[in-house]
C-alpha cells in the first residue's frame, strides 16, 4: 500500500538534535522540525540563544530542550547526548551545523588554527555521531545530517581551513553511511550555497551579496527557511533509502 504522503513527513514521537542551532540555519532547522512533530534539543556554545529558540518552539507547541556545548570539548559533546537521551527517552536525528568559520590564508596558516578548524568542524561532529549510534540505532529510524559548504566544491586559495574542513566531512558522510548501514541510520550531507543568514551578511558588504546572487542561476541569495524542506527530506521517511549522498542546496551556483 502507499504511504500516506503526510505520514512520511511526520516526525512525531521523535527526537532531533541540532548543533549551532541557535541562529542561523540551526535555527530555522529547529523550528522547521519542531513544527514537523519532533522535540528538539538546540545546541550551541550561548545557553541564552538556544534558551531564546527553545522558547521559539515551546510557543509553537512543542518541545525543547537548551544545551550549552562547545563541539571541540570530547566530554561536552559526550554531555549533550547524555541529555538529549535524560529529557526524551530517545535520539533519532543529529543536525551537524556547529562550524567556526574562521579562515586562514596559506601565509597566515598555524598548527593551533588548524586544529582548532578541525577539531570543532569535523572531530566534534564524528564524536557526535560516535555518542548517538547506540540512541540513534534503538528505533530503526536514526538519520545524521551533516551541513558541509558549497566552499567545499571550489578553488578557495586564500581560506585554508572551511573548504577544507567542509571537504573532509563529505568523505567522512560517505563513510560514515556505509559504516552504520547495518544499523539501520542514514548519513547524507546538505552543501548550502549563500544563504542570508547574520553569519553571512557580516562576512560580506551589500554590494558582495548583490554580487552573489547576480552570479547564481536563481538570481538571488536563499533564506534561512529554504534549508528546512532538504533537511526535512533527509531527516524523515521521505528519504528512507536515501544514504550517503550530498544534497546541493545553492540555486545553481556550482552547475
Amino acid at each position: 500500500m502507499h504511504p500516506d504522503i503526510s505520514n512520511l513527513v511526520d516526525l512525531s514521537g521523535r527526537v532531533a538534535l541540532v548543533t549551532g542551532g541557535s541562529r542561523g540555519l540551526g535555527r530555522a532547522m529547529a523550528l522547521g522540525f519542531a513544527k514537523a512533530g519532533a522535540a528538539v534539543v538546540v545546541a550551541s556554545r550561548k545557553a541564552d540563544a538556544c534558551e531564546s529558540v527553545v522558547g521559539e518552539i515551546v510557543t509553537l507547541g512543542g518541545a525543547g530542550l537548551a544545551v550549552a556545548v562547545r563541539m571541540q570539548e570530547p566530554d561536552e559533546v559526550r554531555q549533550l547526548v547524555d541529555a538529549a537521551v535524560a529529557r526524551f527517552g530517545r535520539l533519532d536525528v543529529v543536525v551537524n551545523n556547529a562550524a567556526t568559520v574562521l579562515d586562514r590564508t596559506l601565509e597566515a596558516l598555524s598548527p593551533d588554527s588548524f586544529r582548532g578548524a578541525f577539531d570543532t568542524n569535523l572531530l566534534g561532529p564524528m564524536l557526535l555521531v560516535q555518542a548517538a549510534v547506540p540512541h540513534l540505532a534503538a528505533n530503526g529510524v536514526g538519520s545524521v545530517i551533516n551541513i558541509s559548504s558549497i566552499a567545499a566544491a571550489r578553488a578557495t586559495p586564500t581560506r585554508y581551513l572551511y573548504p577544507p574542513v567542509k571537504s573532509a566531512m563529505l568523505q567522512v558522510t560517505r563513510s560514515l553511511a556505509v559504516h552504520l548501514a547495518p544499523q539501520r541510520i542514514r548519513v547524507n550531507a546538505i552543501m548550502p550555497g549563500t544563504f542570508r543568514t547574520d553569519m553571512v551578511e557580516k562576512a560580506y558588504t551589500a554590494e558582495q551579496l548583490e554580487g552573489t546572487a547576480r552570479m547564481t542561476p536563481l538570481g538571488r541569495v536563499a533564506e534561512p527557511e529554504e534549508i528546512v524542506g532538504p533537511a526535512l527530506f533527509l531527516a524523515s521517511d521521505m528519504a528512507s533509502f536515501v544514504t550517503g549522498t550530498v544534497l546541493t542546496v545553492d540555486g545553481g551556483a556550482t552547475t
